[in-house]
């Protein structure tokens, strides 16, 4: 038979611990804040990931300026659908005859559905953001998921002279609203966020 330990008054000393009722209401309020905590993780998980997104396309568009640069001749930053599969895009450099760079310039960037290209059509304010920009009159060309080639000149400029505008959206979470990537004409990038509104409520990351 179990003895029971004495305490120092002579009364029998009771072991510590939880009762099974204090557990269960622990549980029930960790279940209960992990539950409204969740939603804003996971909203702020998927804003992450497609400016994230929209990151890869500043990056390798400042890769290619680069190679224009060091290299001094015109050097390409090709957009096109991956050919594994036709939902994602993929993006790469070439040299002027189109053969994809090598070395430490063959870097690809793949984007999927933490976020995509998509028409400037399907942004609800894209007519706000030159305003936000402070572009004027000037209007950015908006490039396609279908894919577009831009050109960098020796000099790090574009050769298009336009200002280009990249829009992303992740198809898998709509509610992290929208990213997007402005390539002004002498190759500086800005990377803006926007949510669903009709003016778009853009604005500058970096």
């Amino acid at each position: 038979m179990r003895s029971r330990e004495i305490g120092s008054f002579g009364r029998p000393r009771r072991d510590s611990g939880f009762s099974l009722t204090e557990l269960v209401v622990a549980l029930a309020v960790g279940l209960i804040l992990m539950g409204v905590a969740l939603p804003s993780f996971l909203h702020a998980y998927r804003s992450y990931q497609l400016s994230n997104a929209a990151t890869q396309v500043s990056d390798i568009l400042r890769l290619c300026r680069y190679e224009a640069i060091r290299l001094n001749k015109p050097i390409n930053c090709v957009f096109q659908p991956f050919s594994g599969d036709p939902t994602m895009t993929q993006a790469f450099l070439t040299d002027s005859s189109g053969n994809p760079l090598t070395g430490l310039s063959a870097k690809m960037v793949l984007l999927g559905t933490s976020g995509n290209l998509i028409d400037s059509g399907s942004v609800p304010g894209a007519a706000g953001l030159p305003s936000a920009a402070v572009l004027g009159a000037t209007i950015p060309v908006s490039v396609p998921p279908a894919g577009a080639t831009l050109t960098f000149d020796g000099r790090g400029a574009l050769s298009s002279g336009n200002v280009d505008v990249f829009y992303l959206n992740s198809p898998s979470a709509p509610d992290a609203g929208y990213r997007a990537v402005l390539l002004m004409p002498a190759g500086s990038l800005q990377i803006w966020t926007g949510d669903n509104s009709s003016s778009g409520n853009w604005q500058q990351l970096r």
